[in-house]
């Protein structure tokens, strides 16, 4: 048994954006990277080293859509099996893990996936930009599905051009805001949007 009282898995290859400040002592982090990703900037590794052993950057062998997938899978039960009463979180846009969390739960195993670090924070309110989301929801309505940005990168353009001179910061709040609000969500690396919510 650790004293971890949490299990974070990190699927870097669908997320970046680490946010240092919500790591605890209580918190074991494991980063998954994949063995393309040959550029993780310095600067988050080195930020992440007074952590110690609480947080752990694991490079993977396997390449191809949802590789890290089984790796997170098998990392997640390995930890299961040893600590079954701790909660165990992923972050990764993609619902693909959604199946697997379901299950868990199912059987009495505390998980979730999340899609934003502002998820672990507790303590302080999400912000959501309300006027963001039913502007860019709307714009999204008014296009055929198969129309429809399918990635994030696309849909980073679509926003950009709905807010001309807005800082990216903003426009990648937006984004934020649309998948914890479940309005987009990921499948299988493809951009999928559910506008009735």
């Amino acid at each position: 048994m650790s004293t971890f009282e949490e299990y974070l898995y990190i699927d870097y290859e669908n997320v970046q954006d680490i946010k240092l400040d919500v790591f605890k002592k209580t918190i074991k982090v494991m980063i998954i990277v994949g063995e393309d990703q040959t550029k993780v900037p310095i600067d988050i590794v080195q930020k992440t080293q007074p952590f110690g052993s609480a947080v752990e950057w694991i490079r993977v062998n396997g390449k191809g859509r949802n590789a890290l997938d089984f790796f997170i899978a098998f990392f997640l039960g390995k930890d299961v099996a040893t600590d079954r009463n701790k909660l165990f979180i992923i972050y990764s846009k993609d619902t693909g893990y959604d199946p697997l969390i379901n299950y868990l739960k199912k059987i009495g195993i505390k998980a979730k996936r999340i899609v934003s670090f502002q998820e672990l924070c507790q303590n302080k309110a999400i912000k959501v930009n309300e006027a963001g989301i039913e502007k860019v929801k709307e714009s999204l309505i008014k296009i055929a599905a198969n129309k429809r940005p399918k990635k994030k990168s696309s849909l980073t353009g679509f926003i950009s051009a709905q807010y001309k001179g807005t800082p990216k910061q903003d426009i990648d709040n937006i984004i934020e805001d649309l998948f914890i609000r479940k309005i987009v969500y990921e499948e299988n690396g493809i951009i999928k949007y559910s506008l009735d919510k």
